[in-house]
């Protein structure tokens, strides 16, 4: 068996085998050696079968959508929309026919003319929130390559403020909470960034590290929280989640937002769950959580690990 980076007994929790969507993802990003691509592949194939992938699942109707037919965005945070982003985080692929067709529902009720997403389901010019969450969500479900996708980057490219930051309202600052392009960027592969992309990615990373990740305005307690489902809200873990990929995990302005989450582990190596956005929850709120501890782990073993491209 490969051996385990950082504390083992904690490793042991997140690959035990009643959830295999967490032993799937603990198997490829904090093993090392990481397993074989046939080992991963079979973890993949039961993430769908039992746990909280099950769970969500067992919920969508007609094998295409979740709450609603006439809208994947709406209720938040239980509709299509959200329910596929989870799936995608979980390790899901457009391999299952049920996300293949829950994507093709939501880009035929959402994709507008502009390239990006709105959750209006009518002629409307595209939402930056939506439009980030979702090509995150397309890249990891394997539609990277997609022209929908790349329409969808370009948009996300032109919307960028002059401070390398964005903003869901009409502004001309960007804001720590707009968080989902350089998610999006930091789920596309290195070798496939265009060089818009790593242009972007580069003023981005700036706008975040001059701000320690946290520090913008009054301070705001959310911020130092974490949670999950993350989906359009921000805290210090997705901020570290995507700085880190990009790698800028070496980098001094990013120990702030790392003292933090190092003081939030628990004497025991756990990381618990301090709330969730909405009804659509994995893991009880206040508890030891395998996806924070799972995240927490997996920025903590980037560091030092330059990605940047």
């Amino acid at each position: 068996m490969a051996s385990l980076r950082g504390d083992h007994a904690v490793l042991r929790w997140l690959l035990e085998p009643a959830e295999p969507a967490m032993r799937y993802l603990a198997s490829r990003d904090l093993l090392a050696p990481r397993p074989s691509a046939s080992d991963l592949g079979e973890l993949r194939s039961e993430v769908s079968h039992d746990g909280w992938a099950a769970a969500i699942l067992s919920r969508q109707r007609e094998g295409a959508w979740w709450e609603r037919k006439d809208t994947a965005y709406w209720p938040k945070v239980n509709g299509t929309f959200w329910s596929v982003a989870v799936l995608a985080d979980l390790g899901l692929t457009r391999d299952d026919a049920r996300i293949a067709n829950a994507v093709e529902h939501i880009l035929r009720i959402h994709l507008e003319k502009d390239g990006g997403f709105s959750p209006f389901g009518d002629p409307k010019p595209g939402h930056f929130c939506s439009t980030g969450i979702l090509v995150r969500t397309l890249v990891q479900l394997g539609y990277v390559d997609d022209p929908r996708t790349g329409r969808a980057i370009d948009w996300l490219l032109a919307a960028q403020l002059e401070d390398g930051g964005w903003d869901c309202r009409p502004t001309r600052v960007g804001t720590l909470d707009a968080w989902e392009a350089v998610a999006a960027f930091a789920a596309v592969p290195a070798s496939q960034r265009s060089r818009d992309v790593r242009e972007s990615i580069a003023r981005a990373a700036e706008f975040y590290l001059d701000r320690r990740l946290l520090r913008e305005g009054a301070p705001y307690p959310r911020w130092s929280q974490l949670h999950y489902p993350w989906h359009y809200w921000y805290d210090v873990l997705v901020g570290l989640d995507a700085l880190s990929a990009l790698g800028y995990g070496s980098d001094p302005r990013m120990e702030t937002a790392l003292a933090l989450l190092r003081s939030k582990r628990t004497p025991d190596g756990r990381w618990k769950l301090d709330g969730t956005n909405g009804n659509l929850r994995l893991e009880p709120q206040g508890k030891p959580s395998k996806m924070i501890t799972f995240l927490a782990m997996r920025v903590l073993g980037r560091l030092n690990r330059p990605t940047r491209s």
